[in-house]
């Protein structure tokens, strides 16, 4: 007799289960074995090295089969590529390109770009998780980019290589959300170790530039990790540096004045490309009408069309940066390259290719640098330190300017070069560099400008803005108070009078936004003489500097432009090219929502500490107001909590949501404005006594 298939007891799948104890076990086994989490954290932390390490190997063996593939020679330099024929210099890097778009394109959206911005934004806003297929996609994005000639550096998919490895390790065992921050961290440490042969500036890298905060318990582990990925590159190739310079010095005191200077120019140049990176970024995106896929394939022939003027510019920088040490170009060569390397840099990524920033920086820096040498020589005479030592020292410059990490920059050089003697203008040039930056940009850097832009704001590795992730949609109020551009005032001042509303918007027949009036400006007109109400027209007495926002904004965003108006509420348009007037958004409700932030954010450990104590029982946290589990009726499912509208209907807030996934595991959330309520779901809520039993209660 068959079974009947409607008693059957759905199957949980084993395999996750099984993963998971087999983690456990495995854990315990080796924390006991050990010595506990710290000794666990630092075994992790060197395998994640070794990971890296063989990462970066097989990054340089893809970068050459590409180059060989592209050019029929491994590391092209200049003698070779003046032997390559015009229309391959040309359209080699739009072939790559294509290539290149395809794969961020119907792929992994991650792989284009420089990659360093997304790991922070990974470790800030999600707590370090990074897709494990970003590492292979970045791999084979990134060695086409650069193998085909694009301007592109080798460093910043490596770190992002290193940081979804260090990631992804993190997650299979079930870190926590800080100590995957400490693990992505060290993946970037050592992937900039393994590219570089500097462990110091890989480890200093990684917190200064991808945590943002210093502390003992992310230093260790992370030093490991670059330890290890540079024991392993070494093996590979041997202790060689990455570039040679000649033997330099720091001679006299009196070069001090050209490496301040220097220190300015670096700040200037740094800017510059910070800014230049930032505008092809934005063109591209722009440019609506071109098929994503393509974009990087037409940034690759601007490339290809500018390296037949300067086939300088094709390449991560090395060999470039190489040259200038060894004094092969003439001055105004010299400065011509540095332009002409930040616009290729620039185009290459701003059209989705894939690569990094900071072997090109080095490159615009020693260029930089041996110019301004160039000039110095003449005047100093004997107590010049070399060409090279003012190479060096520009290459730090760019750096420290362009990224706002001027111990990377130091410690870099001195790595890089072995040479503690030219240690003094390393640092003053780094430090003024990063001076003028950081007074320039707001102490953004070329990876945190566009972040930035973007209203994400970031603060010692997270983010403190807690309206980051709420969106301007989710609290429109859509009942607003129109007027005719051509109204009379004295129309305007009934209606005014009649009305609640704070403000009036006047808007075409089209709905279109065209100004604001508030209370102020009409007290202005009723202290006026009475004829003159008459005589004004609605569009005489409205603002048209009044700032809008859209509905994908953020509140942070709309928060500095309610600072900088001085409203209590914006209007609300359908997008930035597009005014029509959609609603409006009030500054109460912004604060009311970041007040709700700062108490999840301040009570969040102990929340998450008691929240099992709850169990269906009531807690006192304040005298007159409780803490309580509720799991909602039916009614809410399918529900938004900001459809839901508990505050208002129920007169509580929601501090946490318990839900279990799809292998059965309970997890605690903490639920935003989008959060859809599900069967099952058990909200703790928050609020007085008297609205928590009424919750309860339905």
């Amino acid at each position: 007799m068959l079974p009947d298939p409607t008693n059957e007891k759905p199957m949980r799948p084993r395999l996750p289960v099984l993963a998971r104890w087999l983690r456990r076990i495995g854990r315990t086994w080796v924390e006991r074995a050990r010595g506990g989490e710290t000794v666990f954290l630092f075994l992790t932390a060197a395998f994640i090295g070794l990971l890296g390490g063989l990462g970066a190997i097989a990054f340089e063996i893809a970068i050459h089969l590409f180059q060989d593939g592209f050019w029929g020679a491994v590391e092209p330099g200049l003698g070779w590529l003046r032997q390559v024929s015009a229309w391959k210099i040309a359209l080699a890097p739009a072939v790559g390109g294509l290539l290149v778009g395809l794969i961020t394109t119907y792929l992994v959206a991650e792989a284009k770009g420089h990659g360093v911005p997304e790991v922070i934004k990974a470790v800030a806003l999600a707590g370090g998780k990074i897709r494990g297929r970003v590492a292979i996609a970045k791999t084979i994005a990134s060695a086409i980019t650069i193998g085909s000639g694009g301007s592109a550096g080798r460093e910043g998919p490596i770190i992002q290589v290193g940081a979804a490895i260090g990631s992804r390790v993190g997650q299979a065992m079930g870190m926590s959300a800080r100590r995957l921050r400490t693990l992505v961290g060290c993946g970037a440490a050592a992937g900039i170790a393994a590219t570089f042969n500097a462990p110091i500036a890989g480890a200093l890298f990684a917190v200064e530039v991808v945590l943002g905060e210093f502390g003992a318990a992310q230093f260790g582990p992370i030093v490991v990790s670059s330890v290890v990925a540079t024991v392993v590159t070494r093996t590979w190739h041997g202790n060689a540096p990455v570039f040679a310079p000649p033997a330099c010095t720091f001679a006299s005191v009196w070069e001090l004045l050209p490496y301040a200077l220097l220190g300015l120019l670096c700040g200037l140049v740094s800017f510059a490309y910070l800014r230049l990176n930032y505008a092809a970024d934005r063109f591209f995106e722009a440019r609506r009408g071109w098929h994503p896929a393509v974009r990087p394939a037409l940034g690759g022939l601007l490339v290809g069309l500018l390296a037949l003027a300067v086939p300088h510019v094709l390449g991560d920088g090395h060999w470039l940066a190489n040259d200038a040490f060894a004094g092969r170009f003439p001055g105004l060569l010299l400065l011509a390259l540095v332009f002409a390397k930040m616009l290729a840099t620039s185009v290459t990524l701003g059209s989705g290719g894939s690569g990094g920033v900071f072997s090109p920086a080095l490159a615009i820096g020693a260029l930089l640098g041996a110019w301004l040498g160039g000039l110095a020589e003449p005047a100093l005479g004997a107590r010049f330190g070399g060409l090279a030592a003012y190479a060096l020292v520009g290459m730090g410059g760019l750096v420290a300017g362009s990224m706002l990490a001027p111990i990377t920059a130091i410690l870099m050089v001195f790595e890089i070069t072995s040479n503690y003697s030219i240690i003094l203008p390393v640092m003053l040039v780094s430090i003024l560099s990063t001076a003028l930056v950081a007074r320039l940009t707001g102490h953004l850097s070329i990876y945190t400008f566009k972040l930035d832009r973007e209203g994400i704001r970031l603060f010692r590795g997270r983010s403190p803005d807690l309206l980051q992730t709420h969106r301007v949609a989710d609290h429109l109020r859509t009942e607003t108070e129109t007027i005719r551009p051509g109204e009379p005032a004295s129309v305007l001042m009934d209606r005014l009078l009649a009305s609640a509303a704070a403000q009036f918007y006047v808007v075409d027949e089209h709905e279109t936004l065209l100004g604001a009036i508030t209370l102020g400006d009409a007290r202005r007109v009723l202290l006026s003489p009475p004829t003159l109400a008459c005589i004004l027209m609605a569009e005489d007495v409205m603002r048209r500097d009044v700032p809008a926002v859209v509905p994908g904004e953020s509140l942070s965003s709309a928060l500095a432009k309610f600072a900088r108006a001085g409203l209590q509420e914006l209007p609300v348009v359908q997008a930035d090219d597009d005014r029509r007037l959609l609603g409006t958004l009030a500054y109460a409700d912004v604060l009311a929502v970041y007040q709700d932030e700062v108490f999840k954010a301040d009570s969040a450990p102990a929340l998450s500490r008691g929240v099992s104590a709850l169990a269906g029982n009531r807690i006192e946290i304040a005298p007159g107001f409780e803490l309580a589990e509720w799991e909602p009726s039916a009614r809410f499912h399918g529900q938004t909590l900001a459809a839901a509208r508990l505050p208002a209907v129920l007169g509580v807030r929601v501090l946490l949501l318990k839900r279990r996934d799809a292998a059965g595991r309970l997890a605690t959330l903490f639920p935003d404005a989008q959060t859809v309520l599900t069967p099952g779901d058990v909200l703790v809520l928050l609020g007085p006594s008297p609205a928590v039993e009424r919750a309860l209660a339905r």
